[in-house]
C-alpha cells in the first residue's frame, strides 16, 4: 500500500509548506519556545482567516466539513514545518470536539478562531477514564465540575476546556469556561514546546454537556491518536530530509560524508523506517476517519511510529554531529516534540501490550 493524496489534499499540503517556509524562522522558533509573542498571535490570525482552524468542523457551524484525513494532512505539514504547538492545539481542539459532538454550540467560535479549546482529560494519577476522580455534581438546575486535571495543553491560553469527568451515569464530556468561576490553572515548564498546565475545578459551572458514553470516548481517543500519528510522520519527514541534505554537504577528510558506507547505512535505515511509519500511520488515520477500525492496526501504528520518530531524531543528531545540538538548528525542536508526542499519545509499551493481548486472546 502506497499512501496517495487527492489533488485537494496535495494543494492543502503545498499551501501549508509555503506558509511554513515563509513564516517559520529559527529566531521565531526560539521565541515561541519561551512564550507566546506577537508573531505567534499574528500567525494564528492568518491561519484562522485561511479557514484551517475549522477544517474539520461541520459546515453548519461555519467550518469546512472536511474529513479527518484532510485535517491530518494539515496537521502533518504544520508539524513538518514546526508551526507553533499552540496552533496545532487549536486545530486539535476544534477537530476533537467536532468528532465527539458535531452539533456543539461552541464549534462556530472555534472554527473562526474567536475561541480556543483545551482538552482536559488526564489526571496526575490516572490516564484511564475508569480511574478519573474529576466529577460532575448537580447544583439545582445547573451542573458543576470538581477535581484536578493534569498536563492540559494550552490550559492557560485557551478560552474553553473540554473536560472528561464522571457523573452518576458514567463518563461525560462537558465544556467549561477556562477563565470562569471555580477554574484556576497553573503553568508547567515542558520540554516539548507545548504549554501545559494543571487545572483545578472547584465548582466550575458546566457551559454545555456535549457527549457521553463509551462510543464518544472511543471516538475521542481515536481522533487524538490519528492527529498524533499525523504530527509524528510530518516531523519524521522533516528530520530525514534535513539529515539527507546535511550529509550531502558536510565534508570530512576531503569528501562528502554521504560517501562513507557507515553514513549510508544509517541513512538507509532512516529511510526504511520512514517508509514503514508513513504507511502504518496513514493506514490508521484513513481507517479512523472512516470509522472502520479492524484488529490491532491502530496499536501497531502507535507502537511503531512513535519509536521510529524518536530513533530518526537520534540518528539525525548523530549524523549532524555538534551542528544538530545547538539551539540555532531546528533539529532539536523535532526531537523534543517526538518525545512529547510519544509519551502522551503513543506509548510503545501500552500499544505492545494491547497487541499481545489481541494475539493471545
Amino acid at each position: 500500500m502506497r499512501p496517495e493524496f487527492t489533488p485537494e489534499q496535495r494543494e492543502l499540503r503545498h499551501a501549508v509548506r509555503e506558509l511554513c517556509q515563509r513564516e517559520v524562522t529559527i529566531e521565531r522558533l526560539q521565541s515561541w519556545a519561551t512564550g507566546q509573542d506577537a508573531s505567534e498571535v499574528a500567525l494564528l490570525d492568518v491561519v484562522a482567516r485561511l479557514g484551517w482552524l475549522g477544517l474539520g468542523v461541520p459546515s453548519s457551524s461555519g467550518g469546512s466539513g472536511a474529513p479527518l484525513v484532510d485535517v491530518a494532512c494539515l496537521v502533518s505539514e504544520c508539524a513538518r514545518g514546526l508551526l507553533p504547538r499552540a496552533l496545532l492545539g487549536a486545530v486539535r481542539g476544534a477537530t476533537v470536539l467536532a468528532r465527539v459532538a458535531p452539533e456543539s454550540r461552541a464549534l462556530g467560535s472555534l472554527a473562526v478562531g474567536d475561541n480556543r479549546l483545551a482538552v482536559a482529560a488526564d489526571e496526575a494519577a490516572a490516564r484511564r477514564p475508569d480511574r478519573y476522580e474529576t466529577e460532575i455534581r448537580r447544583d439545582g438546575a445547573a451542573h458543576r465540575v470538581y477535581g484536578v486535571k493534569a498536563y492540559v495543553p494550552d490550559a492557560v491560553e485557551s478560552d474553553l476546556h473540554l473536560v472528561l469527568a464522571r457523573d452518576a451515569d458514567g463518563l461525560a464530556f462537558v465544556l467549561v469556561e477556562a477563565g470562569g468561576e471555580g477554574v484556576s490553572a497553573s503553568s508547567l515548564r515542558t520540554f516539548g514546546g507545548d504549554r501545559q498546565g494543571h487545572v483545578h475545578y472547584e465548582g466550575a459551572p458546566v457551559v454545555e454537556r456535549v457527549a457521553r458514553g463509551s462510543a464518544a470516548l472511543e471516538r475521542f481517543d481515536r481522533t487524538q491518536q490519528a492527529l498524533a500519528l499525523a504530527e509524528m510522520v510530518g516531523g519524521m519527514d522533516a528530520v530525514v530530509d534535513m539529515t539527507v541534505a546535511y550529509v550531502k554537504e558536510r565534508e570530512q577528510f576531503g569528501q562528502k560524508i554521504a560517501l562513507f558506507q557507515a553514513v549510508r547505512h544509517q541513512v538507509a535505515d532512516m529511510g526504511t523506517s520512514q517508509t514503514a511509519a508513513r504507511h502504518l500511520a496513514w493506514r490508521a488515520i484513513t481507517r479512523i476517519g472512516a470509522d472502520f477500525v479492524q484488529g490491532d492496526e491502530i496499536d501497531v501504528a502507535l507502537a511503531y511510529v512513535g519509536r521510529a520518530f524518536r530513533e530518526a531524531c537520534v540518528t539525525g543528531h548523530h549524523l549532524h554531529g555538534g551542528a544538530g545540538f545547538v539551539v540555532e538548528h531546528p533539529l532539536h525542536f523535532h526531537s523534543e516534540r517526538a518525545q512529547s508526542l510519544a509519551i502522551r499519545y503513543a506509548e510503545t509499551a501500552r500499544a505492545l501490550d494491547a497487541i499481545a493481548v489481541s494475539l493471545l486472546d
